[in-house]
């Protein structure tokens, strides 16, 4: 098989669209430098936010554990009640408590389901992002 052999002309045309593509391969590169940075910059703002995230989420958790004892603490107290007043109408107190404790557990359910929505959500994007950038390697 034998190569058409081209004039001078046509490798300098060559190498001149080479070049052009060179120039702009190495704009693309520090566009993408560029981004790389910002990115980093972006992943560590990322990070701080996840890590409040996880303060919310041992907040939360310190906060049912705290919810379980006063629960615990209301039973306690009802038991009491009903064992010393069997015959007698629950005591306004008792009522109060419970009608307290009630609303508490309410606004902690919202929360909960406002921080599991958040956490997956958060999660589902973390997980993705890891798996794109791996899929990139």
């Amino acid at each position: 098989m034998t190569q058409k052999v081209e004039s001078p002309a046509e490798l300098h045309a060559d190498h001149r669209h080479w070049q052009s593509d060179i120039s702009m391969w190495k704009f693309d590169i520090q566009e993408w430098r560029s981004e790389h940075e910002s990115a980093l910059e972006q992943i560590e703002q990322i990070a701080e936010l996840i890590r409040l995230h996880q303060k919310a989420l041992n907040d939360h958790a310190d906060t049912v554990e705290a919810i379980e004892g006063g629960l615990e603490f209301h039973e306690q107290n009802l038991a009491a009640s009903l064992r010393d007043h069997a015959d007698s109408d629950l005591d306004d107190a008792l009522l109060g408590g419970h009608a307290e404790e009630s609303k508490k557990f309410e606004s902690q359910r919202k929360a909960h389901e406002r921080i599991k929505k958040h956490h997956h959500v958060a999660m589902a994007h973390v997980t993705a992002l890891k798996h794109s950038l791996e899929a990139a390697m």
